[in-house]
C-alpha cells in the first residue's frame, strides 16, 4: 500500500505544480464568475426596476383644455391603448391645514387608488378617513380643514419621498373619504379640472403613448407631463445595455467553463503515461477516475475555504458603504451563491474526468497508444 494509502499520492507528488496552478486556475475562476455574478446582478437590477420598470417612470399627467372649458377624455378608450396598466381621473381635492412650524396652508389631494399608490410606492392598507401625505410631514400635530374652514377628521399615513415631479407634495385620500369631500366642492368655490393620471406597463412604452396623444389632439390644448421626458435615448440605451449584460455574463460562463476543462484535459494528458501504467497493472478505470478525482478535490478544498474568505472579506469592505440589512443580504446571497458553484463545479469536475478518462482508457486509446 502506497503512503497515506493512496495509490495516487505519488502522482500527487510528481505533478504537485501542475495540481497546485490547476487549484489557483481553479480559484480565481470560482471568484470570478461569482463577482461577475454580482456586479451584473446589481447594474441589471438598477437598469430593470430603476429605469426600465420604474413605476414612477413609466406615469403621464394629462391635462386638456378647450375653448370652451377642459377635454372629457374616454377613459375606456385610453384603457383599451396598448402597454396602458391602469389610470385615474379625478379631481384634485384642495384641503386646508395648518401646523405649529406653518399657519395656513394647502394640500391638493387625489383618490388613493391603484395607479397613486404605485406612483407613491405605498401599499400599507388605511381606514375610510386616511390622508395620506408626504414624509416630511411626520411628527408634525396637522389641523386639517376643507375649503369652508369646517375641521376634517383625518388618520394620517405617510409615503416614502415626496413623489414624481408632476405630483410632487400632493396627498391621497381613502376613496371613502375622496367622495365625501368631492360633494362638497361646486363652480363656486373651486376652479380646477381633473387629473388623468395614465400608468404603463414600462417606461420604454410612454414615448409611443404620448406620441399617439400628441397627435390625437392640438398640443396647444393637450398638456402632457411625465418624469422620463427627454430620456428616450437613455431608456433605449438601458434596454440594450441590460441585454448585453446577460450576453455578457453567459459569455463569461461559457468561457470559464471552457479554460477549466481544457487546463483539466491538459493535465490529464500530462499524467497519461502513469495513468496507463496504473491500468496495465491492473486497477480498474472506475478507480482510477475515483482516486484521480479525489486527488483533484483535495487540492479544491483549500480553493473552497479562500473563496468563502474572499467573500466575506469583500463585505468587510463593503460594510462602510451599506447599512447591516442590506450587508447582510449581500453576504449571505454571495454565500449561497458560491455553495451553489462550489457544488457544481464538484459535479463538473467529477464528469469532466469520467468522460476525459473513459476516452483515455478506452482499450481503442489504449492499443493506439501501446503502438506508439
Amino acid at each position: 500500500m502506497l503512503k497515506h494509502d493512496s495509490v495516487f499520492y505519488y502522482i500527487k507528488q510528481k505533478y504537485l505544480k501542475s495540481l497546485r496552478k490547476l487549484a489557483i486556475l481553479n480559484f480565481l475562476l470560482l471568484i470570478l464568475i461569482i463577482f461577475s455574478i454580482f456586479t451584473v446582478f446589481i447594474s441589471a437590477e438598477n437598469i430593470h426596476n430603476n429605469i426600465l420598470n420604474n413605476d414612477k417612470l413609466s406615469m403621464v399627467l394629462i391635462n386638456g383644455y378647450t375653448e370652451t372649458g377642459e377635454f372629457e377624455y374616454d377613459t375606456n378608450l385610453i384603457l383599451n391603448l396598448p402597454h396602458v396598466k391602469n389610470l385615474t381621473y379625478d379631481y384634485e381635492i384642495p384641503l386646508i391645514y395648518s401646523s405649529e412650524k406653518e399657519e395656513v396652508e394647502f394640500l391638493d389631494c387625489l383618490p388613493l387608488n391603484e395607479t397613486t399608490r404605485e406612483a407613491i410606492s405605498f401599499d400599507e392598507q388605511v381606514d375610510d378617513n386616511a390622508l395620506v401625505l408626504p414624509e416630511h410631514f411626520k411628527n408634525q400635530t396637522l389641523i386639517i380643514s376643507d375649503m369652508n374652514h369646517k375641521p376634517v377628521k383625518t388618520t394620517n399615513y405617510y409615503y416614502e419621498g415626496s413623489g414624481t415631479y408632476f405630483l410632487k407634495d400632493k396627498c391621497y385620500l381613502a376613496q371613502p373619504l375622496y367622495n365625501k369631500m368631492l360633494a362638497t366642492i361646486n363652480s363656486s368655490n373651486y376652479s380646477g379640472v381633473k387629473s388623468l393620471i395614465v400608468n404603463l406597463e414600462k417606461t420604454e412604452y410612454i414615448y409611443d403613448f404620448v406620441k399617439s396623444f400628441h397627435e390625437m389632439f392640438n398640443e396647444d390644448e393637450v398638456y402632457v407631463y411625465y418624469q422620463s421626458e427627454g430620456l428616450e435615448n437613455l431608456v433605449q440605451n438601458s434596454k440594450v445595455s441590460f441585454h448585453l449584460l446577460l450576453f455578457f455574463q453567459l459569455s463569461l460562463l461559457i468561457v470559464i467553463v471552457i479554460v477549466y476543462k481544457n487546463s483539466l484535459n491538459s493535465l490529464i494528458k500530462l499524467i497519461n503515461r502513469d495513468l496507463l501504467s496504473l491500468y496495465l497493472n491492473g486497477m480498474s478505470s472506475k478507480e482510477i477516475t475515483s482516486q484521480f478525482y479525489k486527488t483533484i478535490e483535495s487540492g479544491n478544498k483549500k480553493v473552497y475555504i479562500f473563496s468563502y474568505g474572499s467573500v466575506i472579506l469583500f463585505a468587510i469592505l463593503l460594510s462602510k458603504a451599506l447599512n447591516n440589512e442590506v450587508l447582510m443580504m449581500i453576504t449571505v446571497g454571495l454565500l449561497l451563491l458560491l455553495s451553489l458553484f462550489i457544488l457544481l463545479n464538484k459535479l463538473f469536475v467529477k464528469y469532466v474526468i469520467s468522460s476525459i478518462l473513459a476516452k483515455e482508457l478506452s482499450n481503442e486509446n489504449i492499443v493506439s497508444q501501446l503502438r506508439n
